[in-house]
């Protein structure tokens, strides 16, 4: 019995390592959509195709500082990841905290593959990595919360949480996932402008890097079921709005106007509001994630108005909120 358990996990350790499939899609040259674990049927032009191995990195638990009370900051889904493990949006959310966060607080970054690898898994090396702590709280990142909620179904992780601080988190999915992981054949069935934005938007998105075809993107499909919450956990949603309307905006203009680090997200809003009705749950979000889906199932919801989805990872007011519910108190020893 040992020896059949041994050689399950040395099974599962060496198939962890192996290396996937990216998949890069060219035209003239320039990489205009990307794929992980498995071709798809193009919905577009291309004249190359580029098909190289990419490893999926161990999830780790990174220090920051040392200190207490100790916080856990989780991201969300990284599309940049197939090029670094900590690219600029996982910089952003480690930078903020550690500039906006009082010297003693203890802060550490949990790092894992969102691409490829089961939520599962990464939740259980969550829960492995943290019993080292006597307590701590969390503040997690869009699909990091959906992590979090697998995570908590741990008993005795659940009596070390304080409190967890949800944000930007999709507990009923994003209709956006849906557009992503939708099989891209049914486009050759279908022509109407929607269609045709849909195209636009999902090329677009993926040159810029704000999106990829990626297998745990149906983590994040619209009414997918995910562990409960524990009732006896303290839990805030944090909720972002970008109040305004792109409906009757230029495409050009949200392309031309827009710093790159934030088009993805535009674009993902105004395909949004020219497909949706203008009553759909879908119509208000931060760009990602509706209003509907980020404000379910924790105790309390803050509503960020006039804020992204990026922005609910790192902006300045956003930690400033979060060390007030952890009731840490910003001191004159804070890094500069």
């Amino acid at each position: 019995m040992k020896k059949a358990i041994i050689l399950l996990i040395m099974v599962f350790a060496v198939s962890f390592s192996f290396s996937i499939n990216l998949y890069e899609y060219k035209f003239q040259g320039i990489t205009i959509y990307k794929s992980v674990g498995a071709p798809i049927d193009p919905f577009f032009d291309y004249d190359e195709l580029k098909v190289s191995n990419w490893d999926p990195f161990e999830p780790e638990l990174i220090t920051i500082r040392e200190g207490s009370p100790v916080i856990i900051i989780i991201h969300g889904i990284s599309p940049k990841e197939i090029n670094e493990k900590i690219d600029d949006y996982k910089r952003s959310m480690i930078e903020s905290f550690k500039t906006y966060s009082p010297k003693n607080v203890g802060l550490y970054f949990y790092l894992y593959p969102t691409l490829t690898v089961k939520l599962e898994y990464s939740a259980k090396k969550l829960v492995e990595y943290t019993k080292k702590f006597d307590s701590f709280y969390i503040f997690a990142h869009s699909m990091g919360g959906i992590l979090v909620r697998y995570a908590l179904q741990d008993l005795n992780f659940q009596d070390k949480v304080k409190k967890v601080i949800f944000s930007g988190t999709p507990h009923r999915g994003s209709p956006l996932a849906n557009f992503i992981i939708l099989k891209k054949h049914v486009f050759n069935y279908i022509s109407n402008s929607k269609i045709e934005l849909i195209k636009f938007a999902l090329i677009t998105s993926n040159i810029v890097g704000g999106s990829i075809e990626a297998p745990n993107y149906r983590y994040l499909i619209f009414g997918k079921q995910y562990p409960v919450i524990p009732k006896q956990i303290e839990t805030y949603n944090f909720v972002g709005i970008l109040d305004f309307n792109l409906k009757n905006v230029d495409i050009m203009d949200v392309i031309t106007s827009k710093i790159s680090y934030s088009l993805g997200l535009m674009l993902l809003k105004y395909m949004v509001e020219n497909i949706f009705p203008e009553n759909s749950l879908f119509q208000i979000n931060d760009g990602m994630v509706p209003y509907y889906s980020a404000i379910q199932d924790a105790k309390n919801n803050i509503v960020f108005h006039f804020t992204s989805h990026s922005d609910l990872a790192f902006r300045r007011d956003i930690i400033e909120k979060v060390l007030e519910i952890f009731e840490i108190k910003k001191g004159e020893n804070n890094e500069k």
